[in-house]
């Protein structure tokens, strides 16, 4: 059975920074312990993340340059929420990102992302039967390649570090349970 007992106790919250994308919160709490602390968080939007499979179930991934490291690396493509349900989130990232449209469409997880320090939920969507509109959105995301690879390269490119962003390396998990489980 699952807990439901919350043992830190909010005393008060302050929102000390944000912007469009996210806000940083400090709360003042009393610890399971029963000392006073603080407990600093990051809410952010929800996110999605898209393995995108064509019909020799390789994988579908991206090289965009991470800002925050000031490095490229290869990752899934995917987004934030914008409030919307993540369905259709996950539609509208995938052809913005990439041109591509999928018929078929099935949730293979959903997870936090960094639960001790976030408020962010990631959701993984399976987007199959796809076809191409030629047509990316311009984003400050700047894919520079694209590609599909089949999963012995892609866990080759996790191994390796060229695939290292967690979110990503987490569909490529789920995508790679249900290949085993339907291929």
């Amino acid at each position: 059975m699952p807990r439901t007992d919350k043992p830190w106790k909010v005393l008060s919250s302050e929102i000390k920074y944000q912007n469009p994308w996210m806000r940083i919160r400090e709360d003042k709490v009393i610890t399971p312990l029963g000392t006073e602390g603080i407990y600093g968080l990051l809410e952010s939007k929800d996110s999605v993340m898209i393995a995108v499979l064509n019909d020799k179930n390789e994988l579908y991934v991206v090289r965009t340059f991470a800002y925050p490291d000031q490095s490229w690396n290869w990752e899934l493509p995917g987004g934030n929420t914008d409030g919307e349900d993540i369905a259709i989130a996950s539609k509208r990232e995938l052809e913005e990102e990439t041109g591509i449209i999928a018929a078929s469409w099935e949730l293979l997880g959903k997870n936090r992302v960094c639960n001790g320090f976030m408020t962010e939920r990631m959701a993984v969507y399976l987007a199959r039967d796809l076809s191409f509109t030629g047509e990316k959105e311009v984003s400050t995301e700047q894919i520079d390649e694209a590609g599909f690879f089949d999963m012995e390269e892609v866990d080759r490119m996790v191994t390796t570090g060229e695939i290292n962003d967690g979110q990503s390396i987490t569909g490529i998990h789920l995508a790679q349970k249900w290949i085993a489980r339907n291929v």
